[in-house]
């Protein structure tokens, strides 16, 4: 399947990609009420349970993550399974089903990342992810344990100090965890000595988007170079990692990947910027068909076309954490992730836009960014370094100079315990619109600026 140019459409054949239909409208009764494009006859409803085999693939029905949610049970192939869920950053749980063999699958996806990223036999991998009903946290444990490691399934523990106690202890090569922990474990060791401290000579980072300013920020804080990002989600399992610490997610060859647009799918090119979306190729707990994932990623390596098309990608965020300003210009929360993040000791933030009354030609209302930031050791900002960072935000990636009459920009400190305290349940948000009238944009992914990176 390609355009017109010759350029790919998705990351498999066409037939691969329609076996794979034919096989969830077979096993999972969300499927088999749709006209999914499959090898077999019939689907859409006709009663006889296979693939509608008229229907292309450019046609297919997407899935999406509300299915997933209003779905529950009938997103599931069969009983006897095992099933996780993710609040993700909305806070309503996504179900998520795997058999033995689909958790032995992505199992060993994680297992081959690791030792693409150099995890040595003799290492000790701590996995500081948290344990609850999703999947990251024992996917690496067992990806550890098959691989023959030493394996330390800290979680988060009873709290930080203790679990900072237990790997001085127990000590800590490879340690696999959110980018936001990483930073916490660093301040409380001190800028610079956590590394040394703890033996530790690579992290693993999943859970959030690392953009490749707080990547920078992490090697500073802890000492090292070894910094590589892990990639996937609850209902997907592991999805690639960046073997070469720089941001760029190579993907795992068993699944499919397209890249959708705001004007359809996209060619698979270099520099094609989109929503990605994935179509599982042997899931038996919940078979996925074109399954929006939410992530705005970047193709940075488009392989040669074959029976599998190798691509790599940067990650540079959720689609939803993002806002259409009063100018008409998009504002994404990587944008302001890289205007702040790793200056002045900055460890964490959260952006929120508002709209405000305002007095001026041509403008009667505005936006309002308020950026509250939190620092190593809670260390308060000077008047100076306010002045510098909301300077950088104007400066942002983001072409702000169309919004210049039209957004008041704000910056305030706080503790580390007080920017979190407001985080409702699953994933932070690290971009809210809370202007009325204004929702967060969902459905459509749109264009991105060119700089980012990283994975979630």
């Amino acid at each position: 399947m390609s355009t017109g140019d010759g350029a790919p459409l998705a990351s498999r054949p066409e037939h691969t990609l329609r076996a794979a239909a034919h096989r969830a409208a077979q096993a999972s009764p969300h499927y088999r009420d749709l006209p999914v494009g499959g090898s077999g006859g019939g689907g859409g409803g006709n009663g006889d349970g296979g693939a509608d085999a008229r229907v292309k693939w450019a046609d297919t029905p997407f899935t999406s993550a509300a299915d997933l949610l209003r779905g529950g049970p009938r997103m599931a192939a069969r009983t006897g399974v095992t099933a996780y869920a993710s609040s993700g950053t909305g806070g309503s749980a996504k179900p998520a089903f795997f058999t033995a063999r689909d958790r032995a699958a992505t199992v060993r996806r994680t297992a081959a990342g690791l030792v693409a990223c150099g995890v040595d036999p003799g290492d000790t991998l701590v996995v500081a992810h948290g344990f609850g009903i999703w999947l990251i946290g024992p996917d690496f444990t067992s990806a550890g344990e098959e691989l023959g490691l030493r394996v330390v399934p800290v979680g988060k523990g009873p709290g930080i100090a203790h679990t900072l106690a237990l790997l001085r202890e127990l000590g800590a090569d490879v340690i696999a965890t959110s980018p936001g922990y990483a930073q916490r474990l660093a301040a409380l060791v001190g800028p610079g000595d956590a590394a040394a401290a703890l033996g530790t000579r690579m992290l693993l980072l999943s859970g959030e988007t690392v953009s490749g300013r707080l990547r920078a920020s992490m090697r500073r804080s802890w000492g090292l170079d070894a910094v590589h990002s892990f990639y996937g989600s609850a209902e997907l399992g592991h999805l690639g990692c960046d073997p070469a610490a720089d941001g760029s997610i190579a993907l795992t060859s068993d699944l499919a990947y397209e890249v959708l647009t705001a004007h359809g799918p996209a060619a698979l090119r270099e520099g094609t910027t989109g929503e990605l979306v994935v179509t599982t190729l042997f899931q038996e707990g919940m078979p996925l068909v074109r399954y929006r994932t939410g992530d705005l990623v970047r193709l940075t390596r488009v392989g040669q076309e074959g029976p599998v098309i190798p691509l790599e990608v940067r990650v540079l965020g959720r689609i939803a954490e993002s806002a259409v300003l009063e100018s008409g210009e998009k504002l994404w929360a990587w944008q302001v992730e890289e205007a702040v993040v790793g200056a002045e000791g900055i460890t964490d933030f959260r952006a929120y836009v508002d709209e405000v009354p305002m007095e001026r030609q041509w403008f009667t209302t505005g936006d309002r960014l308020s950026v509250r930031v939190a620092t190593e050791h809670d260390r308060p900002l000077t008047s100076e370094a306010v002045r510098r960072l909301t300077a950088g935000l104007r400066e942002m990636s983001l072409d702000m100079s169309a919004a210049v009459g039209s957004v008041e920009i704000e910056l305030e400190w706080c503790a580390y315990d007080d920017l979190v305290a407001d985080d409702g349940p699953g994933k932070p948000r690290r971009l809210v619109d809370r202007r009325d009238g204004f929702p967060v944009p969902v459905e459509t992914p749109g264009e991105a600026p060119a700089e980012a990176g990283g994975a979630r």
